[in-house]
């Protein structure tokens, strides 16, 4: 599912995808949606659950306003 598809399917609320295709930038173009939640906190105990190897992208479909910062890791590598 390409971006612009799941941000008309699932409208202001929290996808967590497995990403299928990145472009140059490393940004998810083609996705697969796994969860969709408007409560970000079960998007991301979802992603801890996940397998690893595979890419996987917590994504929000509306607009962000204010500030806002964005962190991820792999507890892996640390």
């Amino acid at each position: 599912m390409k971006i612009a598809e799941l941000k008309k399917k699932f409208k202001n609320t929290w996808v967590l995808a497995e990403v299928l295709k990145e472009n140059k930038l490393n940004q998810p173009v083609d996705v697969k949606p796994i969860m969709v939640s408007k409560d970000r906190d079960k998007i991301y105990k979802k992603l801890k659950e996940q397998q690893p190897g595979k890419l996987y992208a917590p994504l929000y479909t509306g607009k962000i306003t204010g500030a806002f910062i964005l962190y991820s890791y792999n507890e892996n590598e640390i």
